[in-house]
C-alpha cells in the first residue's frame, strides 16, 4: 500500500499538535525526542514555522504564534455548531440514564469534545478532551465507517497502544459493518480495556462523510438484551437532530 504523505510535513503537524496541547510550549530538544526527528530536521521545521509566525520563540521555548489566528478563526463557526448540540446531548443522557458524548477525529486519534453526564449517582463517565486511538471501540467504528479497508489497516499498524483491536482487526470491521447496516455499533465489555460498554452512531456531513460520533456509555447491564432497542431509538433520534444542526 503506497503512502502518498510527506514525512517532513507530518512531523511539522505533529509538532503543532503537541504545542497546541501544551500550556507552556516546548524546547527543540523535547520535540526532537518526542517525535523521533533528527535535530537538523526539527530545527528546519521550527524555523520555517517561526518565519510564517505559526510559532514564536522565547529564549529556547517554542509556542504557537499569531500566524495561526486566520486559520483558527475559520473554525469558530464549526465549533459553535457542535456547541449548539449540547442540549441534545443533555436530553439523550436524561432519556437513557447513561453518559452521552460526542467525539471527532483528530489525525490518528479520536477526541471527546462534548459530554452530558448520566443522571444516576453511579455511572460511567469520561472527560472532555480525552484522546484515544482512532480505531478503538464503538467510537472508532462510527468515525471510520466511510473509510477503506486499507486505511483502517494502516491505522491499526501505526497504533502503538496495545489495544485489543490491534491484533483483532475483525473487531473494527464488525463495528463498521454494524454502522453501515444498522446505523450504530456496540462495543461489548469483553472487547475493551475499560471494562465498560458503549453504543455509537455516526453523524454525517452534507457530503456523506463522517463529522462525528455520538456515544452512550454504560455498564454491561445497561446494554442487555431488551434494553438496547430503546437506547438505539434515542441515539438515532439524537444523531439525526445533530446532523440538522452541524450541516
Amino acid at each position: 500500500m503506497k503512502d502518498n504523505t510527506i514525512p517532513a510535513l507530518e512531523k511539522a503537524i505533529q509538532v503543532l499538535d503537541f504545542l497546541g496541547r501544551t500550556e507552556s510550549g516546548a524546547a527543540q530538544t523535547q520535540l526532537t525526542a518526542s517525535f523521533d526527528i533528527s535535530p537538523t530536521t526539527c530545527y528546519r521545521i521550527l524555523q520555517t514555522l517561526v518565519k510564517y509566525d505559526w510559532l514564536t520563540r522565547k529564549d529556547s521555548i517554542y509556542d504557537l504564534g499569531p500566524g495561526l489566528l486566520p486559520i483558527a478563526s475559520r473554525l469558530v463557526n464549526y465549533l459553535q455548531r457542535f456547541a449548539a448540540v449540547q442540549p441534545l446531548l443533555d436530553k439523550l443522557a436524561a432519556a437513557t440514564g447513561l453518559t452521552a458524548k460526542i467525539s471527532v477525529r483528530q489525525g490518528n486519534e479520536q477526541v471527546s469534545i462534548l459530554r452530558a453526564e448520566s443522571p444516576r449517582p453511579v455511572a460511567v463517565s469520561g472527560r472532555v478532551g480525552g484522546h484515544f486511538p482512532l480505531v478503538e471501540g464503538s467510537v472508532g467504528g462510527a468515525l471510520l465507517c466511510k473509510n477503506s479497508k486499507n486505511d483502517i489497516l494502516k491505522l491499526l499498524k501505526i497504533t502503538t497502544i496495545p489495544i485489543l483491536e490491534k491484533n483483532n482487526p475483525e473487531l473494527v470491521f464488525e463495528r463498521i459493518e454494524q454502522c453501515l447496516q444498522n446505523g450504530f455499533c456496540l462495543n461489548r465489555q469483553q472487547n475493551n480495556r475499560w471494562n465498560v460498554e458503549s453504543m455509537s452512531a455516526p453523524v454525517y456531513n452534507a457530503d456523506g462523510s463522517v463529522a462525528a460520533a455520538v456515544t452512550l456509555l454504560g455498564f454491561a447491564d445497561d446494554f442487555a438484551d431488551g434494553r438496547w432497542e430503546k437506547l438505539k431509538k434515542e441515539l438515532t433520534a439524537t444523531t439525526i437532530s445533530c446532523q440538522k444542526i452541524i450541516r
